[in-house]
């Protein structure tokens, strides 16, 4: 407590020589920085420092006016006195440790509104060893305009190609947008097949609609952002995906023959065959090119092709050049032009086998291999399951009527053997009177 107030009693006569020194030399200043153009909404900061000159004792009166909402103000590291740290429009007496450079106070504003203030700092003295060495103050100023409002997403919009998650046959897409609820002045637009192309900072149209025509199969995105005074926004993708078009009146192609070619390999320890050919017509096309789809379609090696262009009869044929594993494979056939496509065939089995020196050749159901659905009880085979269970329940039928039929002939038999011995039991004898004597 004792050097406590030693401390405050050596700062009070610097103090003291700080107020009536004799200004010597006044190179030092205090003055706030921070200060400039700002927009409603913004939080900025005003910095108070001393500096200049070396001091160790400092007073000044900082002034915080004009629309900014005062946020915080907050005091340097300087020794204050009781009531005279800084604060708005108060004035402020410190002691510090020889210095050429504090921050006296930090101040943050907020840009609530448009208009403009300023932050200064008067009376200013600032000493060291009683002896004056700055009284210079200054100001900074601020200004707040109206927050920038660019334009928001722009909204797209598609008649023919509606969702973006969806494929469609139509190769002429049509686009319409709404302007951003704060307006738009024109539009940079484009369309690609990059997902997240921003266009260029320039106007290419004004209309809010687009038609783009004869696209190819593929995925592509449009792209638009909008302008306003107050800049450009952002920019909004829709995606638009164009796949071929079915045509239901096309004849689906066919196969008619799976045959060896002068190639043929059958590899017994690969379990695979090759050198064999798919051939097929498909009615009332050309220029079409025909696609089989294999299942399983893992198995083929990925080297295999599986289409081939139609010739002027509408013939083909695929060459399946590569080792081909053995099994059973569903083959669906289709063709397709550009952008029409015909509808699928149905399913064709192929067998490859590498059994009696390899093949490769259309089966049909009654090829397959047919599953025992024999079922024998008792020593008596059944064909089937079926079979086995309509037997059982004609078995258990036949004995409810049997039982049925034994109960009624039961009934009858007794009824008949009641009335047969009524008829046979002798009749009662007329009672005699009795004679008196």
């Amino acid at each position: 407590m004792k050097k406590f107030f030693t401390a405050f009693l050596v700062g009070l006569v610097g103090l003291s020589q700080l107020f009536f020194a004799s200004p010597a030399f006044a190179a030092g200043s205090i003055t706030p920085s921070g200060g400039g153009k700002f927009v409603t909404g913004q939080t900025f900061t005003i910095t108070v420092k001393a500096g200049g000159t070396t001091f160790d004792s400092l007073q000044g009166t900082i002034k915080v006016s004009g629309v900014a909402e005062l946020v915080s103000f907050s005091a340097g590291s300087a020794t204050w006195l009781p009531g005279k740290s800084p604060g708005n429009n108060n004035q402020f007496v410190g002691i510090v440790s020889p210095t050429s450079s504090l921050t006296v106070a930090t101040i943050r504003l907020k840009a609530n509104k448009e208009g403009s203030g300023s932050v200064s700092v008067s009376g200013v003295r600032l000493a060291r060893s009683g002896s004056e060495v700055g009284t210079g103050g200054g100001s900074t100023s601020y200004t707040i305009g109206r927050a920038p409002t660019p334009p928001g997403n722009v909204e797209v919009s598609s008649s023919t190609h509606p969702d973006q998650n969806q494929f469609y046959g139509a190769t002429t897409a049509i686009l319409t947008w709404k302007p951003p609820a704060n307006g738009a002045t024109g539009y940079s637009a484009l369309m690609d097949q990059a997902a997240e192309t921003v266009p260029a900072t320039s106007i290419s149209t004004t209309e809010t609609s687009a038609t783009f025509q004869n696209l190819s199969l593929g995925t592509y995105y449009f792209h638009i952002r909008a302008l306003n005074g107050d800049g450009w926004g952002p920019t909004t993708h829709f995606k638009i995906n164009i796949k071929e078009e079915l045509n239901p009146s096309l004849n689906a192609p066919v196969i008619t023959a799976v045959e060896r070619t002068g190639t043929f390999v059958n590899d017994v320890e690969k379990g695979t065959v090759s050198g064999f050919k798919v051939k097929g017509i498909t009615a009332g096309l050309t220029g079409f090119t025909v696609n089989l789809v294999f299942t399983p379609g893992d198995k083929l090696p990925p080297a295999q092709i599986l289409s081939a262009l139609l010739d002027p009869n509408g013939g083909w044929e695929i060459i399946f050049d590569q080792p081909i594993p053995t099994g059973f494979y569903a083959v669906i056939t289709r063709a397709k032009m550009d952008k029409v496509v015909t509808p699928d065939s149905a399913p064709t089995m192929i067998e490859v086998s590498v059994a009696n020196g390899g093949t490769a050749k259309i089966i049909t159901s009654d090829d397959l291999p047919k599953p025992d659905l024999t079922v024998s009880v008792a020593g008596v085979t059944f064909s089937t399951q079926k079979h086995l269970w309509v037997s059982v329940a004609l078995i258990i039928l036949f004995a409810v009527l049997v039982t049925a039929l034994a109960y009624v002939l039961r009934l009858f038999y007794k009824r008949w053997k009641q009335k047969k011995s009524a008829k046979t039991s002798p009749a009662s004898s007329p009672s005699k009177p009795i004679s008196r004597l």
